[in-house]
């Protein structure tokens, strides 16, 4: 039996070896034949799209072809332009091929560029409330913020899908919107991320009485830590009854500087709600409702005055202790 069972095993490693042998070649054979059955169709733009995802197969391995799957990937992109076809896909699935090959040269703001345009591709060609467009919204706008990340262009494509599917009727709605939400957090927590780059300081902002507050610190933050890297759940809360900041005091700045710490039996009173509004015309703009919180953006001389009163205020308050 022991003999049996060696035989056996060494008979299956000899099969797998030669199917891992024979994997990558078999693949390129029918890669080979995609491809010719494409030149001998040079109007026929969905045997392009074909001939170009072949040689962009996994199977192939290390024999994978970026630059003939870019050869018969812009057959199909041409195609899809001089001969239109309504509800074809042709657009939308050609763009599709071209950003994967980009992704696959490392080509960063080509990948991003034929994204987008993959997108609407199928917008125009599906309509933007078809399960397909919409999937394809979140799918490749999560593919927008990794490996090299593009939040500015990915949180509109995202919050766009978001739109159409709750205005889609709700047998054409995606199935995961778990997993779309997912998404969508972090599409919002890079943003944030990416806007306090770019304006380099940036605190919390609450409405109290509809009067602007800045937030310094909470029990988990405080202003002195980089705002990049925060998970906005944590600190900006939307639950009304998750108010309760316990431990360390919950400082407020008012518009002039001045810093006070709120008391613990006001502290309910206090709790901050986040409400985006993205322009869709500029996805580079944000801006906030009347009366709500968001992120307040400081210039370098706001914010050394600011950091050198809350310094202050906390040697104050630790003397006193």
């Amino acid at each position: 039996m022991k003999q049996i069972m060696m035989t056996l095993a060494a008979v299956l490693c000899c099969t797998m070896t030669v199917m891992a042998q024979t994997m990558p070649g078999n693949a390129l054979k029918q890669a080979e034949q995609k491809a010719k059955m494409a030149d001998q169709n040079p109007k026929n733009g969905k045997l392009q799209y074909q001939a170009a995802m072949a040689f962009l197969s996994d199977d192939l391995g290390e024999k994978r072809d970026l630059d003939r799957a870019l050869t018969y990937a812009s057959r199909a992109y041409q195609i899809s332009h001089e001969h239109p076809a309504p509800q074809d896909t042709l657009k939308g699935l050609s763009c599709y091929a071209l950003a994967m090959i980009y992704l696959g040269k490392q080509s960063w703001e080509n990948t991003f560029d034929f994204m987008e345009m993959a997108m609407d591709g199928f917008q125009e060609e599906l309509g933007r409330e078809d399960p397909v467009t919409i999937g394809t919204k979140l799918t490749l706008g999560n593919l927008m913020l990794s490996p090299n990340p593009n939040p500015l262009r990915a949180f509109s494509k995202i919050q766009e899908a978001f739109v159409d599917t709750r205005l889609a009727p709700q047998d054409k709605r995606i199935v995961n919107m778990d997993q779309a939400g997912i998404v969508h957090a972090l599409a919002l927590e890079m943003l944030i991320a990416q806007y306090t780059k770019y304006y380099r300081n940036a605190l919390p902002r609450i409405y109290v009485d509809c009067k602007p507050y800045l937030v310094l610190q909470t029990s988990d933050w405080n202003m002195e830590k980089p705002l990049v890297g925060w998970l906005s759940p944590y600190l900006m809360r939307q639950e009304a009854g998750i108010t309760d900041f316990k431990g360390d005091p919950f400082i407020v700045c008012d518009e002039n500087f001045e810093i006070s710490v709120v008391p613990e039996a006001d502290r309910e009173k206090f709790h901050i709600d986040y409400h985006f509004i993205h322009s869709f015309q500029d996805p580079r703009y944000l801006k906030f409702r009347d009366c709500s919180s968001g992120i307040w953006y400081l210039r370098d001389s706001q914010h050394k005055e600011l950091l050198e009163k809350f310094r202050a205020f906390k040697a104050k308050m630790s003397k006193k202790r």
